[in-house]
């Protein structure tokens, strides 16, 4: 499909609109949007929704003519809601654009803030957070979800989010194609972004207070908590069931060499070897899901087992020649304090996104 260039403010932000079964707080909030006379462009993404909300959109498309209507004629998630309105702002509008700010379509993020969040982010040229503030009027479930999500978020990266469920966020130009390639397509898309974010750039990422606002205890969200919390968490569960199947794999090949030989440096080695190809290949392709760079990765990687190898070995001997006991069950111990700096690693230096995407975002 041909897009040409917009003719619209270079200056000014965009706004996109992810939306599933849209109704009249869609249709208030873009007209909010407009009379701030703020944006560029409103860009809607009309994710599936049933024929009945038709109207909805209709309406939209004939409201003004700097907004936008994108259909998927199927539901395909908010995460790919989002990244198809990214497309269409890469390929419509210029690289003089501000960026462009997401923001959900119940009601939930005022105007005001949603100004405040791209008028913030734009001129810090920072990926922007719009930040709740939860109270004790929060509902349950958005408390927990958000709670749940935020605890994960900063135990697995060491980065403190207010805020890690916010859909009010404020992309620059020059990071919109890195998050155009983010593997998700749902609600875990966006909490696997700022994962993904902060691998190579912790501290681009700029938090900004707003207005905390639920409808009819947050009837309208299709945010399902507990659901979405476990489907949001399995991202960082993927690399304990990764280490898990390596760590049997491992134990299996040690356990029948050095039982067969009595020798454990030649049981680490053949372990290791085994547990290498495996452990790579499921680390590539479906726990962090960075298949760039494959000689690079590879050679990282092998640089860090062959590393943790050698201390696990000089761990488990020493420990062993010192106080006895069973041999597995030393190895067990010293490489269970090696888990967690395995995950920094893999995380940070190994499986990350291409470096020239955060160029102009690393610092802030």
């Amino acid at each position: 499909m041909l897009v040409t260039m917009i003719q619209t403010p270079k200056n000014l932000p965009w706004v996109l609109i992810p939306s599933y079964q849209g109704d009249q707080r869609l249709l208030d909030l873009v007209d909010g949007l407009i009379a701030l006379k703020a944006f560029a462009r409103i860009i809607v993404v009309n994710d599936g929704s049933s024929s009945d909300r038709n109207e909805v959109y209709a309406a939209l498309e004939g409201r003004a003519d700097d907004v936008t209507v994108l259909k998927h004629a199927v539901n395909r998630g908010k995460g790919q809601a989002l990244k198809t309105g990214l497309n269409h702002y890469l390929l419509a509008a210029s690289e003089e654009s501000k960026g462009l700010v997401c923001c959900d379509a119940d009601g939930q993020h005022l105007p005001k803030d949603i100004e405040n969040v791209a008028a913030k982010g734009g001129e810090a040229n920072r990926f922007t957070l719009g930040v709740r503030v939860f109270g004790a009027n929060t509902p349950f479930r958005s408390k927990f979800g958000n709670t749940l999500t935020s605890l994960l978020f900063g135990l697995f990266t060491g980065y403190r989010l207010g805020d890690t469920q916010t859909g009010l966020r404020f992309i620059p130009w020059d990071l919109a194609p890195f998050f155009l390639q983010i593997p998700y397509d749902r609600f875990d898309y966006e909490f696997a972004s700022l994962v993904q974010l902060t691998n190579k750039a912790p501290n681009s990422i700029l938090q900004v207070p707003i207005e905390t606002v639920y409808l009819d205890e947050n009837a309208s969200s299709h945010y399902r908590a507990l659901k979405d919390s476990v489907t949001i968490g399995a991202i960082f569960f993927k690399f304990f069931f990764s280490s898990i199947t390596t760590t049997i794999l491992d134990y299996v090949v040690f356990a029948l060499v050095y039982f067969k030989t009595d020798n454990i440096l030649l049981a680490f080695i053949l372990a290791r070897v085994a547990s290498i190809i495996y452990n790579f290949s499921i680390s590539r392709f479906f726990v962090f899901k960075v298949k760039a760079n494959f000689f690079k990765q590879l050679g990282k990687y092998l640089a860090l087992v062959t590393a943790f190898m050698l201390i696990s070995w000089a761990i488990t001997e020493t420990f062993f020649k010192l106080f006895g006991g069973y041999v597995i069950l030393t190895k067990l111990i010293a490489e269970g304090g090696l888990f967690f700096v395995s995950w920094f690693i893999q995380k940070r230096f190994i499986f990350v996104p291409k470096k020239e995407i955060f160029k102009n975002n690393a610092s802030g």
